[in-house]
């Protein structure tokens, strides 16, 4: 047995399991109910929620949609609201800067000669009477002002509690203080000789009088100084008082208090004053929280300040520059306030050529005023004599312009052409023209000089410069015909420009003018309380000017004045009396803008 085992072959021990033979019939068919199950769970878990999703997806932008409606609507709704019952404004606060052209050497109203100087002044200092919007007096420091009945006395009463910056008390002696300067001639201030015959007596601390050599119908517009601290000044010598550090950092009363003053560049040509609101200014605390006033050398700086922002609002550029601001920044404001000014081309009556009535007459006759103030872009309007429209209607006009009329008038007096100038018995008709080198002055002169070329005269044009056109122009009378502006006031007294008396280097009589007929009118005009006699005194007096013809009256000038849109300044375009007229309202001036409620 054991040899037959030993014989048969081993069998390997995988084969000893049976072979699995797949039955591909059941694996299709459970493939098959795997695959619809799986369907049926896909389709129910899966499919079915999608739509579930699609739906809270479907309602979910539905919600979004309308709480956008209603977000919409509640924003309309605001702002419906809102404009209805409130509006963009001006509010307080902010800080405004302004730039000026000229020097700046003193804050001291009884020393401020230049627009710098007279700007700062004018911010820092208070006067006993001021302007309002409507150019009209109004009472600052003072509470009440009277005549007397014969119109050489006056009585002014100040205000209570009146401060100055540093707290002091401010009384009449401070105001008597400040006209004893006036006074002084060792001081020399301009107003000198409107004030040296003029006696001011205390009554009380807040009670003064004011006692006239004559009747002055127009002396309440002369009390529109600026009153300095006595407390302050009273220990300074007299010829140390215009270098004294009071100067420089100035202690007032007006609607700013100084508080720095600092120098930009070497030669001092640019400074910034830094003021704040005065809290219990007699007008109430400006709304404006500071006040900055930068100095500029020339108008192109000053332009190129505007233009970089470094200032919100520019005066004193020239109408060119207005109008190329204009142009170029869209947020700029240009105001158009006409100042109580006159611009001449004043004759000196006495010189060899001039000194002939029929060649004024004649220049007067080719002067293209109109042409003028188109070169000026509209700023200013045609005075027609000696005083403003608003002061005086005129009474009569100059002569049309009319060139060949003029040319005539001139031939007929012997001045015949040769050679493109005329002449007369050999003396050629030479006018030397001299104007101011600042302003629009350069315009008016080069449009004049053309003018009276046309008709054979040789004109010599010199700008001098502002520095020192008072003391190499002005007081000697070196020139033959002068370009200038006069200051008139909201007064119609213009005694001081036309008077004979004010002939020479000290007066204001610029043309050296000369008439019985006009002195008596002014002497006249000055003496009358009834405003109907002074009216007809001054139409005596401006008949007689236009027959003489002592100057051409050119133009009434607009303030050159621009500001940024968000600012809000002058809002009246009643004539101011000066420049510095522009801060009549100061403490109402704005720089920002805000929402507020509107008021019932």
């Amino acid at each position: 047995m054991s040899g037959e085992n030993e014989g048969e072959k081993p069998v390997k021990s995988w084969k000893r399991f049976a072979r699995l033979k797949p039955n591909r019939k059941l694996l299709r068919r459970s493939a098959r109910k795997i695959e619809t199950a799986t369907l049926k769970h896909a389709h129910r878990f899966i499919i079915r929620r999608l739509d579930n999703a699609r739906d809270v997806r479907r309602h979910a932008l539905s919600w979004l949609a309308l709480m956008i409606l209603l977000i919409g609507l509640s924003v309309l709704h605001l702002t419906m609201y809102q404009g209805a019952f409130s509006k963009i404004a001006p509010v307080s606060g902010g800080t405004y800067a302004e730039g000026v052209i000229g020097a700046l050497d003193t804050m001291n109203p009884l020393f401020a000669s230049t627009s710098a100087e007279r700007a700062a002044s004018k911010l820092l200092f208070a006067s006993l009477l001021s302007y309002d919007r409507e150019n009209k007096l109004r009472g600052e420091l003072a509470e009440t002002w009277t005549s007397g009945d014969d119109g050489k006395t006056f009585t002014v009463t100040l205000r209570d509690h009146l401060k100055w910056h540093d707290g002091e008390p401010l009384t009449v002696d401070d105001v008597i203080y400040t006209i004893g300067l006036m006074k002084n001639p060792r001081i020399n201030v301009a107003l000198y000789r409107s004030w040296a015959d003029i006696t001011a007596t205390k009554i009380s601390d807040r009670q003064i009088n004011f006692t006239l050599p004559a009747s002055y119908a127009p002396f309440p517009h002369a009390l529109t100084f600026g009153v300095v601290p006595k407390h302050i000044l009273a220990q300074v010598p007299i010829e140390r008082m215009r270098e004294n550090s009071f100067n420089r950092e100035p202690v007032g009363s007006g609607p700013f208090a100084f508080r720095n003053l600092q120098i930009i560049n070497q030669d001092a040509s640019r400074l910034v004053v830094y003021m704040t609101a005065f809290d219990t200014y007699v007008f109430g605390k400006p709304k404006l929280d500071r006040f900055q006033l930068h100095t500029y050398k020339d108008q192109s700086q000053l332009k190129h300040g505007f233009l970089t922002d470094e200032i919100n609002a520019a005066a004193d550029l020239t109408s060119n520059d207005l109008s190329s601001i204009a142009a170029t920044k869209s947020d700029a404001v240009v105001s158009k306030a006409l100042v109580d000014n006159g611009v001449f081309a004043l004759f000196r009556n006495d010189s060899p050529i001039l000194k002939d009535q029929t060649v004024r007459a004649a220049l007067q006759q080719a002067t293209d005023r109109p042409e003028i103030l188109r070169k000026l872009h509209g700023y200013g309007r045609l005075m027609e004599g000696p005083l403003t429209r608003d002061q005086l209607p005129a009474v009569s006009r100059q002569a049309a312009f009319d060139r060949q009329a003029a040319a005539q008038r001139l031939e007929a007096a012997g001045w015949s052409l040769s050679g493109g100038v005329r002449q007369k018995a050999g003396v050629p008709l030479t006018l030397n023209v001299v104007a101011p080198k600042s302003g629009d002055y350069q315009t008016v002169v080069d449009a004049l000089a053309q003018q009276w070329r046309q008709i054979g005269v040789d004109v010599k044009v010199d700008l001098a410069s502002p520095a020192t056109i008072q003391q190499n122009v002005l007081v000697p009378r070196n020139y033959d015909v002068l370009i200038y502006e006069l200051a008139i006031g909201a007064d119609p007294d213009v005694f001081a420009y036309w008077h004979s008396s004010q002939i020479g280097s000290l007066g204001f009589n610029l043309a050296n003018y000369s008439s019985a007929v006009s002195d008596d009118a002014l002497s006249s005009a000055r003496g009358r309380l009834d405003s109907t006699l002074r009216t007809a005194k001054y139409e005596a007096f401006t008949q007689q000017w236009l027959k003489d013809v002592p100057a051409i009256a050119l133009y009434q000038p607009r303030l050159h004045y621009v500001a940024d849109e968000t600012t809000r300044t002058l809002t009246s375009q009643t004539a101011i009396s000066d420049a510095t007229g522009r801060y009549r309202a100061v403490e109402y001036w704005t720089v920002n803008r805000d929402r507020v409620n509107n008021t019932p």
